[in-house]
């Protein structure tokens, strides 16, 4: 029984396909957009990476010209997202037509009860990567937007019906594979049925360079991913308003929901907006420690990328489980600004601390695919 992969973007890097085309269990990839480096399309600055070598001997199925289409009239919010969704997976069944035997089908969440639905009725397996913690992932965040009403955030819950036909994936899912056990503990409290969760870390093979830069007294603290409240930013900023006067720069790199007027009262905090995946490595090499207080997080690949750097991180406990305590950084023990104050202050002290710049067994494309296959 050979799979059969079916995502919208370039999530962990085509990591799923990835491990299984190694060990040659992969009947096809379909995706949104598939542009190799040749194409005329991989000018467009957001269609770039949607391409991997490791694939290009594959079998890739995607829609580019439809989909670029669709995306330039696309409206925003969750309904340009369902409508996206649903549009994928129309698509996407008329490819699973043309396979033939017996397959299991990977789709990740919210983009998969139709393809689900088609391969039941061909009696396929399916199995579900759950991208986040689900619904309860959505209460934790609106409660963190009650706290903090005056950061004016963009954010919004999601319609009932995107969470009805969430429902129904985990329903005609075989099994759910999610990346933490913060993941897992989230989708019980929603009775989704233990025995079918599957916990298997993100997989990330480092390329960047190894950080260089010399540690001086004055500690470069970096957050980098979507400047949100769902990611502790909030609290970030009320700790950093603590440490006014130490030598502690706060970098904010990333998209951002929360206007920089916000954090105008915070000199020592700076924001740089988008980062270009090329310029990326260059944050990192610049930064002391990585932090991430989020609230809720699937994994948070973002530590993979700090460690492979060697760069030490500072992390909350809603996440993928990275940090061994002392070795390779620290787990904050809440999130309440002035425990993160005080984190970062005994962090500075501790600084440098020698990371090892490469990441442990179970965080590889192999042991993926063992998992997968297992």
């Amino acid at each position: 029984m050979s799979w059969v992969v079916c995502q919208i973007g370039a999530r962990e890097h085509y990591a799923i396909p990835r491990a299984l085309a190694g060990r040659g269990e992969l009947a096809a990839l379909v995706t949104d957009f598939w542009v190799s480096p040749s194409s005329p399309l991989a000018q467009v600055k957001r269609l770039g990476g949607r391409w991997h070598e490791e694939l290009a001997e594959e079998r890739v199925e995607a829609f580019n010209l439809r989909m670029l289409a669709f995306e330039a009239l696309r409206k925003k919010g969750w309904e340009g997202i369902m409508a996206r969704n649903s549009l994928f997976q129309k698509r996407a069944l008329s490819s699973l037509s043309a396979l033939k035997g017996e397959q299991t089908l990977f789709s990740y969440s919210y983009a998969a009860r139709d393809l689900f639905r088609e391969a039941k009725s061909r009696g396929w397996r399916c199995v579900l990567g759950q991208i986040d913690p689900g619904p309860e992932e959505e209460r934790v965040v609106q409660a963190e937007h009650e706290r903090y009403p005056e950061l004016g955030s963009s954010w919004e819950v999601a319609p009932s019906r995107y969470w009805e036909e969430w429902r129904e994936e985990v329903e005609l899912a075989d099994s759910i594979l999610v990346n933490s056990e913060w993941s897992r503990t989230c989708l019980m409290k929603e009775g989704v049925a233990a025995e079918k969760i599957v916990i298997q870390p993100l997989a990330y093979s480092a390329s960047g360079e190894v950080r260089k830069k010399e540690f001086t007294s004055f500690c470069k603290v970096l957050f980098l991913g979507q400047v949100n409240l769902r990611k502790g930013v909030g609290r970030l900023l009320d700790a950093m308003r603590l440490l006014k006067d130490e030598e502690i720069e706060l970098v904010l790199a990333g998209p951002s929901e929360i206007d920089s007027s916000h954090w105008s009262d915070l000199p020592k905090v700076t924001s740089l907006g988008a980062i270009p995946r090329n310029e990326v490595d260059a944050v990192y090499q610049d930064a002391d420690l990585f932090i991430l207080p989020t609230l809720s997080d699937g994994f948070a690949i973002t530590q993979l990328e700090a460690e492979a750097r060697g760069l030490p991180l500072l992390v909350s406990q809603h996440c993928g489980q990275v940090v061994r305590e002392g070795e390779n950084g620290w787990v904050l023990s809440d999130l309440e600004p002035e425990t993160i104050a005080e984190a970062l202050r005994n962090a500075a002290r501790s600084l440098p601390l020698p990371v090892r710049p490469s990441l442990s067994e179970e965080f590889t494309i192999d042991a993926l695919a063992s998992a997968l296959l297992k």
